[in-house]
């Protein structure tokens, strides 16, 4: 696991303060106080006495305090693994980043999936600095705290093959989605929801994200591939041409490459035309630098975290008083699973902390399902913000 330098997490929340202060709706220009100045009134007997005009009391300037951090820890990363999904028909092993704090809050978090690149390669996101800049933005509070999955992509997500039959997007819908709302303090609901991929992980965010806006408030496409030989049904500009839900769902959709990136620039202003043409809002960027490597990926990512974590809440407070907290914690053996520690002895006394904080009881398991539509369809509507 590679960690940025510091100068470069530095930048790179300096970076993201700015453009979040720019767009800060509260921000008021000072209003004036007039002075108050009495008119004097003569007399007739003696020379009129003017009344001083008395001094403005200044102002005083409010320095704001930093809100204190809840604990002195910084996240954790920890591997899912081996994970056999019967969706896929196939090993694929996943990564959870947990924010700083996420035990001792026992508060629910956002879910953020991102994807790779490319087959092989399971800490990807994590070499493009993805645990540093988190940490370090979460406890200056230019970032909100949020529990990010990062799946392989096994043989499944190499290929063009979709459900009925064994395949990726099964993997993530009916295997990996399910998992993580059992095992870890998640809002059930949609819009504390992304999925976001890299390259060839970038065309299933867009495939599944535009086709389940009511699963995932926020999806996004990274110098995102998408071949023109997937069937329409599968294919992200057929989608946003054709989708009878895409319009009015509020689905946030972000997609970016570099100017020199003509492989997949084409299929992404492609995607970008007909959304315009449908008037469904999205952002496409095209940078002035950059092909699809992970120097490219490095640069933006801290603009890749700030959209995924819009909406969120940024304090990393425990759950309010009264509320029910949340006892789930990663499962140490289930099934075909377990966890890994990637951090060792330290996730180890994590896990202890949070088994005694439970009081030995671990929670989870779907609930609310009805007949006829998804399991994941129905969850949003359980939970309360907590």
């Amino acid at each position: 696991m590679r960690r940025l330098p510091r100068a470069a997490v530095v930048a790179a929340l300096v970076m993201l303060a700015g453009v979040l202060a720019a767009c800060d709706p509260m921000s008021q220009a000072a209003i004036p106080t007039p002075a108050n100045t009495n008119t004097p009134t003569p007399t007739l007997t003696a020379t009129a006495t003017i009344t001083p005009t008395p001094s403005a009391t200044p102002t005083p300037v409010l320095t704001p305090t930093a809100t204190p951090f809840p604990c002195d820890e910084g996240g954790e990363v920890v591997e899912i693994a081996p994970n056999r999904s019967a969706s896929a028909g196939e090993d694929i092993p996943y990564r959870v980043y947990l924010p700083p704090c996420y035990q001792q809050t026992l508060r629910r978090y956002p879910l953020v999936i991102l994807l790779p690149s490319q087959a092989g390669d399971p800490d990807e996101w994590e070499g493009l600095g993805l645990v540093s800049l988190l940490d370090a933005g979460i406890r200056s509070q230019v970032l909100p705290p949020m529990v990010v999955a990062m799946p392989v992509l096994g043989r499944s997500g190499g290929r063009d093959i979709f459900p009925p039959d064994p395949s990726y997007e099964g993997f993530l819908l009916d295997d990996l989605l399910p998992a993580l709302n059992r095992d870890f303090c998640l809002y059930e609901r949609r819009e504390y929801r992304a999925l976001g991929g890299l390259g060839r992980g970038g065309f299933w965010a867009l495939s599944i994200g535009l086709r389940y806006p009511t699963v995932f408030g926020a999806v996004g496409g990274h110098s995102a591939s998408l071949p023109a030989e997937v069937p329409p049904a599968y294919n992200p500009p057929d989608i946003a041409r054709n989708s009878a839900d895409l319009s009015a769902s509020g689905l946030r959709i972000y997609m970016d490459s570099g100017v020199q990136d003509t492989d997949v620039a084409a299929g992404l202003q492609r995607l970008s035309d007909r959304l315009t043409a449908r008037q469904i809002a999205h952002t496409y960027l095209i940078n002035p630098i950059g092909v699809a490597d992970a120097a490219y990926w490095t640069s933006h990512l801290g603009e890749y975290l700030a959209f995924y974590g819009h909406h969120c809440p940024i304090a990393a407070s425990p759950a309010r008083r009264g509320a029910a907290r949340c006892a789930r914690v990663p499962r140490p053996f289930s099934g075909s699973g377990g966890l890994t520690s990637v951090a060792g002895r330290r996730a180890g006394r994590l896990l202890i902390r949070a088994l005694v904080a439970a009081g030995g009881a671990l929670a989870g398991g779907l609930s609310g399902q009805r007949g006829g539509l998804h399991p994941l369809l129905t969850q949003f509507e359980a939970d309360e913000l907590l």
